[in-house]
């Protein structure tokens, strides 16, 4: 009998704590992934900047409330977290999803496509879940119904962190990840370890992570060249500020390709706007340009910033311009690093959600704030694929033709549930 007990012992223990619950897993999704589809669309066709996530916080608190979590609002502006204590003992564990869309028009032709509009910068957008937040936010709307069905067998408790403004606040407001801990996210709730997910343009249900340090530091950048104003007729009147911004981006690119070693640390600088003038025949006073900066390294980052200081302080000698250079404006991304023994430790987990369809991938030069919350905490954040079914390239993140297929979508629910029921 004593033997028995012995060989019985971790039977049980699985079936407490996770065996079963991935088996009742097969039989839930089945009803779960229509409410996730329903929620991603909705969500998509009714997409919110930074800051300004206001229905799809509502819509979030409203789910989670329904399914009897301890619900918080409010938090850094539009954030909801929410809290399901399980019926055993355990630790803290905490999942992120983030809200906010980008002012991208959308052309994808899609039944349940975005019209909003709105002002973002002084300029008349449109506004469009382009990097695929939609699709993150119903994933753990759906993680946290599961969860609560089966309150009773989770061990210890489960933090469901929905977070604003990952693509960066307004200018002159606050707000993300870096906010988030800022008010006493971490210190209030204590996790252990935090997971996230994001969905990309990768093989159909497909998920992969790079180990250590995953997606790049990341910095917005902003010069400001002012001239003189002149009539287009009579160029030598004036100091032409557009000439002097073309000598800028060329010189710009020259950073990473001639100026700067990247042989062990790779790095991208990008030029993303610019503006001047408002009439054909009036050579403007000002133009402007933003951009932004990708680096892994600390040192390299500061190389590239005095660079671009060197290239502005130069151009205003030879153009008779004045030049104002501005770094992290909007803030600034730590380098996004994924625990080495987090990330080990998962690996055998993620390959059973995916049923193999798994592996380790490269870093990326795109940059998210959940960095903020990995420097305090493990952390893992993967990807997964969300190609139509044997498309390998489709358009990116960021794209106004990026699509998500909602058949994908399951095995982000899987890997997130297996990873916290095996932690």
């Amino acid at each position: 009998m004593k033997k028995l007990l012995v060989y019985c012992l971790p039977f049980l223990y699985l079936t407490l704590y996770g065996f079963d619950l991935k088996k009742e897993l097969d039989k839930d999704i089945s009803s779960i992934m229509p409410k996730v589809i329903e929620w991603r669309h909705d969500i998509h066709q009714y997409p919110e900047l930074s800051n300004r996530e206001f229905r799809t916080s509502k819509k979030v608190a409203d789910h989670l409330i329904s399914i009897g979590l301890e619900v918080e609002t409010g938090v850094a502006h539009t954030g909801v977290v929410g809290l399901l204590k399980g019926g055993l003992p355990g630790p803290v564990i905490a999942i992120r999803a983030d809200m906010d869309a980008l002012p991208v028009i959308e052309k994808t032709g899609l039944s349940y496509a975005s019209q909003v509009k709105t002002t973002y910068l002084g300029n008349e957008v449109g506004v469009m879940h382009a990097c695929g937040h939609d699709a993150h936010v119903a994933i753990l709307m759906g993680v946290a119904e599961f969860f609560a069905k089966h309150k009773e067998q989770i061990k210890g408790s489960i933090v469901f962190i929905f977070q604003p403004a990952e693509e960066g606040p307004p200018e002159g407001e606050n707000g993300g990840a870096k906010m988030m801990l800022e008010e006493g996210l971490f210190e209030k709730y204590q996790p252990e370890v935090i997971f996230g997910l994001h969905v990309s343009n990768g093989p159909h249900g497909y998920i992969g992570f790079a180990p250590g340090p995953a997606m790049a530091a990341a910095s917005a950048w902003r010069v400001t060249i002012n001239g003189v104003q002149s009539h287009g007729s009579r160029p030598w009147e004036g100091i032409d500020p557009i000439m002097t911004a073309s000598q800028f981006i060329n010189q710009v690119n020259t950073v990473v390709s001639r100026r700067i070693n990247i042989v062990d640390n790779p790095a991208v600088v990008s030029v993303g706007m610019i503006e001047a003038g408002t009439r054909n025949n009036i050579i403007p006073e000002t133009a402007s340009l933003m951009g932004t900066i990708r680096t892994f390294d600390p040192q390299l980052r500061k190389e590239i910033y005095a660079e671009i200081q060197q290239i502005a302080s130069g151009l205003e000698i030879s153009s008779g311009t004045k030049i104002n250079v501005e770094f992290d404006v909007g803030g600034f991304y730590p380098v996004t690093f994924n625990n080495i023994e987090l990330g080990e430790r998962m690996i055998p987990t993620l390959k059973e959600a995916s049923d193999g369809r798994f592996g380790l991938i490269t870093k990326r030069t795109g940059a998210e704030d959940f960095s903020y919350f990995s420097q305090e905490i493990p952390g893992l954040y993967i990807f997964l694929g969300v190609n139509d079914p044997g498309v390998m390239e489709q358009p990116g993140n960021h794209s106004p033709y990026f699509t998500v297929n909602d058949d994908a979508l399951d095995e982000g629910l899987k890997a997130l549930i297996y990873m916290a029921l095996d932690y």
